[in-house]
């Protein structure tokens, strides 16, 4: 409970009451249904992510990015079959950054085809399922397969340029039985 008799509690609480202030009150602006995609909209996407952690259920492990730090990139080509709802292709490539791959292992982590579905809900919030197939997984040729679970929000910069931050959620289940959770940022351009 919060008292101003317990300062320490109240410091600590103090984020996450801006936090849910803050998803409040976008939550309570009207969505802009002029802004919003229409049906045969074209969207390029360019993002970066990371992996913050994930838990192996094979190896039964947790590992986080003090461990182990994979940079991502996604370059995504999405189309709306509806207004507001897309469907799309992306490639992912992912690359070790730090410690240095173990022997026998490259660099070059990961490559990915991304095949999704999304959704924008409300402006400027969106959801997204997406299914990755990746042939190369742990820096080797190790075939892997995931589905994702997205939620994000797009900022618009330009009319057609918005930048974009998300969480996702990767379930991976052919080589290892993982569960995650992804930071991503980056800028989407409609046409």
């Amino acid at each position: 409970m919060l008292s101003l008799a317990n300062p320490a509690a109240t410091r600590r609480a103090l984020p996450w009451i801006a936090a849910i202030a803050v998803v409040l009150a976008l939550l309570s602006l009207p969505g802009r249904a002029h802004a919003a995609p229409k049906k045969g909209d074209w969207l390029q996407t360019d993002s970066l992510s990371m992996l913050l952690v994930s838990r192996d259920f094979t190896t039964d492990k947790t590992s986080t990015v003090r461990k182990a730090t994979n940079l991502s990139a996604v370059v995504g080509l999405h189309y709306y079959f509806v207004d507001r709802v897309r469907i799309g292709m992306g490639l992912q490539f992912t690359e070790r950054l730090r410690p240095a791959p173990t022997h026998g292992a490259s660099r070059f982590q990961r490559f990915a085809l991304m095949p999704q579905i999304g959704w924008n809900f409300y402006d400027p919030f969106y959801t997204a399922l997406i299914f990755s197939y990746a042939p190369r997984t742990q820096g080797r040729a190790i075939t892997d397969m995931a589905v994702y679970a997205v939620l994000g929000a797009s900022f618009k910069i330009t009319r057609r340029m918005k930048f974009t931050v998300a969480a996702e959620v990767p379930y991976s289940f052919y080589d290892h039985h993982t569960l995650g959770l992804v930071a991503l940022t980056g800028v989407s351009f409609r046409f």
